[in-house]
């Protein structure tokens, strides 16, 4: 099956992780990256380290990015990456260029792609995947033992984004 035969790929993926890196500088200009929490693994929850860094811009955060370093079945439906940028502060490229920030401490940790997945009625989420190159690999049911499906999302769409 197609799915399955994805899902053990992206679970063989390269990545390394024996302790958080020191942040390299997170920054394009107008729009720097900075660390809220770096979050040990929870294994009881199958959760994997994983950074949560604010989005800034002239000192205000704008946003958030989350970075989870791995790849896991559970990351393979709810990504690698996840962001969020204030209503406010929408429409001007943030998230993508959020992204783009994070690869220096994605290849810190070894990793060559990252998984991101929207849900199939978020538009804008879709374009920074498309902005970024990923590839759309499916539209997938959730399963029921997902966290997003628990929380009431039924599908995603699953962008594969390989930056290495």
């Amino acid at each position: 099956m197609e799915l399955d035969r994805e899902i053990r790929e992206f679970c063989a993926s390269p990545c390394r992780f024996s302790g958080f890196v020191e942040m390299p500088a997170m920054v394009d200009g107008e729009l720097s990256l900075a660390l809220d929490r770096a979050l040990p693994a929870q294994p009881e929850k199958k959760y994997v380290p994983a950074y949560a860094l604010f989005m800034r811009v002239g000192g205000a955060n704008v946003g958030h990015i989350n970075l989870r370093i791995g790849y896991t079945e559970g990351l393979y439906y709810g990504g690698n990456i996840g962001y969020g940028v204030d209503e406010a502060y929408r429409g001007r490229g943030y998230a993508g260029r959020a992204c783009l920030l994070l690869v220096p401490l994605m290849a810190a940790h070894g990793m060559t792609r990252a998984i991101i997945t929207n849900g199939v009625d978020n538009a804008a989420s879709r374009r920074v995947c498309e902005k970024l190159g990923a590839r759309l690999l499916r539209v997938a049911a959730l399963p029921e033992w997902t966290e997003l499906y628990q929380d009431g999302l039924r599908s995603v769409n699953i962008f594969d984004w390989r930056f290495a």
